[in-house]
């Protein structure tokens, strides 16, 4: 649309004449020091008389002429960095904010979305999506613009326009986890979560939070992870043994190696399970194969292969919170959970303990919830059923048919605080 056009269709639409839309359009150059264009003046203009722009007009206003002060101001961008939702709370009153980084081909801009919005947009918005932004405001942070949408503010997601060529291309690579190197920031990670730890809160002199520690892995290893403050909930909602989608984290050097951190800036999201391997050939993979008499303690990944001599004696199962998974105490007030208060109805855990000997020694080895279904040969409520109806006794006497099966298990040596003997924890087993 040429320049006449615009200042004609304005006029034409709000009753004005063309010499007072010059005149404004003169004025918001001056306003904004002369950076603006005449056609993104032209547009800014246009919206403070109530005038709304086709979509085609979007490419009057660019990233690069926002300025702070900036009202009523429409966008066509892309994302090209996607946050976690955060959850707050101000004079008595919760809310949400979506914090995203957005392009088009002259620049990006950090986007601030609150509210109602940013309940619409979680978990439809990535990285490369095309947003059609309408009614945000600008107003500089660090002296840098900043973009946040406005009260009566909307997104659309994927608009319908042939203005998409003018946006930039987003590449977004993978990283394997075996590529992962301490120092790197904006990091995209695919892999299966094959184990979260509890989390745990903190507080030191500049802040407190909380910290939810992972294991993520792929066909290429393993790698620890840690998920800080609004995305621990994230990773606790997804739990263990799902394939994941990671934006936005860093890395750092740990104790063990590299580690992948996700902050405020991270996502992560649930992925369909095509192409990822299991999280027990994952487990395998990273191991390090060792025969039971070379074990010492604090032998860690390491793969035995045997076959089970004896299932060991025990309650085959401890009572956890059905919310979070965690321990429950049993008082004189009820059964409690340290993070979820009382709880009326408390679920289980299995864990089971077999003997096992690979020629060179024996060794019991200890399995926990999925894993020691595997030994058993069904689920939790199978094991509770049984329990219930037949006792203890003569399940342990039933289980005594698993003598002389095989068994490959990944886990950890060490002493029992007991027994003062060497047992190997398996994070994760296979039957054979």
């Amino acid at each position: 649309m040429q320049e006449p056009e615009i200042i004609g269709r304005i006029a034409q639409q709000s009753g004005k004449k063309s010499d007072e839309i010059r005149a404004l359009i003169v004025e918001k150059k001056r306003k904004f020091s002369g950076l603006l264009t005449d056609s993104g003046a032209a547009f800014m203009v246009a919206k403070d008389l109530g005038i709304e722009p086709g979509l085609e007009s979007m490419k009057r206003l660019s990233v690069s002429q926002l300025r702070d002060g900036m009202q009523n101001v429409d966008l066509l961008v892309k994302a090209v960095q996607v946050s976690s939702p955060k959850e707050f709370e101000k004079n008595g009153r919760r809310g949400k904010l979506f914090n995203l980084v957005v392009a088009d081909s002259t620049g990006e801009i950090r986007l601030t979305v609150w509210h109602d919005e940013a309940e619409k947009v979680q978990g439809h918005v990535r990285r490369g999506t095309i947003l059609l932004l309408r009614n945000c405001f600008v107003k500089s942070f660090n002296d840098r613009p900043q973009l946040s949408l406005g009260y009566k503010g909307s997104i659309e997601l994927n608009p319908k326009t042939e203005l998409f060529a003018e946006l930039p291309a987003i590449e977004r690579n993978f990283m394997k986890i075996s590529s992962l190197l301490p120092g790197m920031n904006d990091v995209s990670v695919l892999g299966r979560i094959t184990r979260v730890f509890p989390a745990t809160e903190f507080e030191n002199r500049q802040r407190k939070g909380r910290v939810m520690n992972f294991v993520l892995g792929d066909e290429t290893g393993t790698v620890r992870a840690a998920a800080w403050n609004d995305v621990v909930e994230s990773v606790g909602e997804i739990g263990e043994n799902k394939v994941v989608e990671i934006d936005g984290a860093y890395t750092k050097e740990g104790l063990r190696g590299t580690e992948l951190h996700l902050g405020w800036q991270a996502r992560i999201s649930e992925k369909d399970e095509t192409g990822m391997p299991s999280a027990s050939e994952i487990a395998r993979k990273g191991a390090e194969k060792a025969k039971i008499v070379d074990l010492k303690e604090g032998s860690s990944n390491v793969l035995l292969a045997g076959k089970i001599v004896a299932v060991n004696p025990g309650r085959f199962f401890y009572e956890v919170c059905p919310k979070c998974q965690g321990k429950l105490q049993r008082l004189e007030e009820g059964i409690l959970c340290d993070k979820c208060g009382e709880v009326k109805e408390p679920g289980i855990r299995p864990v089971v303990s077999v003997r096992i000997d690979d020629g060179s020694a024996q060794i019991s080895v200890a399995a926990y919830g999925k894993e020691a279904e595997k030994i058993f040969g069904f689920g939790k409520e199978e094991l509770k059923k049984r329990l219930d109806n037949a006792g203890r006794e003569k399940l342990l006497e039933e289980l005594q048919r698993l003598a002389g099966r095989k068994i490959e298990a990944v886990g950890k040596a060490k002493v029992n605080s007991f027994s003062q003997e060497l047992e190997f924890g398996a994070r994760s087993v296979e039957m054979k």
